[in-house]
């Protein structure tokens, strides 16, 4: 499931590479992080890793830099679409209705 997931985001970005809705170096980023989600969250679940009580942890351990790592990779990972769909709706809605001068 985390590597379809992965692969569904890594399909995602590279549409919107395809369609230039997005530059190549933020959808690179997005894939990037597609591609390292899925092993950090097999890593998570085969280690058995607390995600809340690592990432609270003060000290730089293997857990918080994993649990870290999860975080923001889950971030650009959903951030991106969906700025670009944000982006995409607000230029549809002005060319819909344009303004009366």
């Amino acid at each position: 499931m985390f590597l379809f997931i992965g692969l569904l985001f890594m399909g995602l970005h590279i549409f919107f590479i395809v369609r230039r809705y997005l530059r190549t170096r933020y959808a690179m980023i997005g894939v990037l992080a597609s591609s390292v989600w899925p092993a950090l969250m097999i890593v998570l679940s085969v280690q058995n890793i607390d995600l809340l009580s690592a990432l609270t942890i003060r000290r730089v351990t293997a857990e918080t830099v994993i649990g870290w790592s999860i975080v923001l990779s889950t971030a650009f990972m959903l951030l991106i679409p969906a700025g670009v769909f944000l982006v995409r709706m607000f230029r549809l809605s002005r060319e819909a209705h344009p303004k009366k001068s």
